[in-house]
């Protein structure tokens, strides 16, 4: 229930026309039974005529709150032909109630100084239109955004007006670009002050998007008010991109490479490991918040002044298996819909440093959500990049594949893999055995390597993972 209520509250612009709207169709219709002989003295079709009104009206507003929750009812909206958009601002609308009362008032009076005054301003009312529509004539519109950011990234889009005109210039040209996914729709706007005759220029605006997956930009919008602001006229340019939002990707603190492995584990292994897995040492470098303190090199730092840290590198030997268990019930609430997003953050992390210091090694990405998924991501640039955008668009839920995650993560771990498992169910038991484990144990899965199961839960992973937080 308090879910629903959030819904509500977040979409309130939304809905709130449509609302308006059936609130006065129900007004109206029952005016019609209140007063039907007061309505029916001016005409005696007119309480039925009004009747049938505030129904459509009444259904129309219905439609428009309904659409914003199902989202499946667009196909049935009416779609508008033409590019061209005309509208009143209220100074417009203030504008035309009063030649109205004049043109009425000069008609039930038969005073001819009132319909003289009602001409007078009937003038510049058609010429601001007329204007208006002459500069939106033989325009062109362009937007250049980029293919792929990152989540909370700032970004720059591009739009690009072309006035095509030989004499008349175009003036206080807004732009407006629209931009939606699954979770928000935004809009971002730019005003060219004067594009003359046979000219091109260019404005942008900076967005941060904050979800991830895909982002549909357009249409591009352009209307003008000059020079009166009586009519506001645009047209619709069919622009429309798509950019990939990725989720938000951080560093592993040295946390990591302390925690692990147990010291058990550590203390059978012949060589330091210190890293991610196997690490080797890199390099000296000056020490950052979420650092250990056992990482300090305390020789380096009293020689430069400031603490240094002793910062590894991965060993390029191993194979790493990835298990995503993206669990999630179906009316989730905030704090359920924030472990997913840190889980994916996590384990995009770790894939990233795996392909940036692994050579000759295989990377297998598991995931259970709304779909089962397996992936066999390439080493480099390119097999990042890849793996981001499946990332971007990976959806939890309540899969009923469990059997098959379980088995595709043990048959994919190996004796040289290293196999890291994360989870978004919330553990009720303290001890160290998770859903995971208990699905391994139930069908009698064994697991090659070495191997640890997370639960993703936001403090925990805070301590090994270090986002920037603008």
């Amino acid at each position: 229930m308090n879910n629903i209520l959030a819904r509500l509250w977040r979409t309130r612009t939304e809905w709130r026309p449509g609302f308006l709207s059936m609130l006065i169709g129900v007004f109206i219709f029952i005016y019609t039974y209140q007063a039907p002989l007061t309505l029916g003295r001016i005409h005696p079709n007119l309480p039925a005529i009004l009747r049938f009104a505030a129904s459509a009206l009444f259904l129309w507003g219905l439609f428009q709150v309904l659409i914003i929750f199902i989202p499946a009812l667009q196909r049935f909206q009416f779609k508008r032909i033409g590019r061209n958009r005309v509208s009143l601002p209220r100074d417009g609308l203030i504008y035309l109630l009063i030649m109205t009362i004049l043109f009425v008032g000069s008609v039930l009076s038969r005073e001819n100084m009132l319909m003289l005054v009602f001409a007078m301003m009937t003038g510049p009312f058609v010429l601001n239109g007329w204007i208006t529509y002459s500069m939106l004539k033989n325009i062109k519109l362009k937007r250049l955004i980029p293919q792929r950011v990152m989540v909370g990234e700032i970004f720059t889009a591009e739009v690009t007006l072309e006035n095509n005109k030989r004499l008349i210039a175009a003036y206080l040209m807004e732009v407006s670009d629209f931009f939606t996914n699954r979770h928000e729709k935004l809009e971002a706007s730019v005003v060219f002050r004067r594009v003359g005759p046979r000219q091109k220029l260019s404005a942008h605006y900076y967005a941060k998007l904050m979800h991830r997956g895909i982002y549909q930009f357009g249409p591009l919008q352009v209307s003008t008010k000059y020079p009166l602001g009586l009519v506001n006229r645009g047209a619709v340019f069919s622009e429309y991109d798509e950019i990939i939002v990725h989720p938000q990707i951080g560093k592993l603190s040295s946390h990591w490479a302390n925690d692990f492995f147990s010291d058990a584990e550590m203390a059978q292994q012949s060589q330091s490991r210190r890293g991610v897995f196997d690490d080797e040492f890199n390099h000296i470098r000056e020490y950052r918040t979420g650092d250990s303190q056992r990482a300090i090199h305390w020789r380096s730092s009293a020689r430069q002044g400031e603490l240094m840290v002793r910062e590894y590198h991965q060993n390029r030997n191993y194979d790493l298996v990835i298990g995503l268990d993206l669990w999630l019930p179906s009316f989730p609430d905030l704090d359920q819909q924030e472990l997913v997003e840190w889980a994916i953050s996590f384990v995009g992390t770790i894939c990233r440093e795996h392909l940036k210091y692994s050579r000759d090694t295989k990377l297998t990405f598991i995931s259970q959500g709304k779909s089962l998924e397996h992936l066999e991501v390439g080493m480099g640039s390119m097999g990042l990049e890849y793996l981001l955008d499946f990332l971007s668009t990976l959806q939890p839920g309540k899969s009923q594949t469990e059997d098959e995650f379980a088995k595709l993560i043990s048959q994919a771990s190996s004796p040289r893999s290293r196999t890291v498992m994360v989870t978004t169910r919330k553990e009720s038991n303290s001890g160290k055995r998770t859903h995971l484990h208990k699905i391994f144990e139930k069908r009698g899965l064994e697991m090659n390597g070495q191997w640890r199961a997370i639960e993703a839960d936001p403090e925990l992973l805070s301590r090994w993972l270090v986002l920037d937080i603008d």
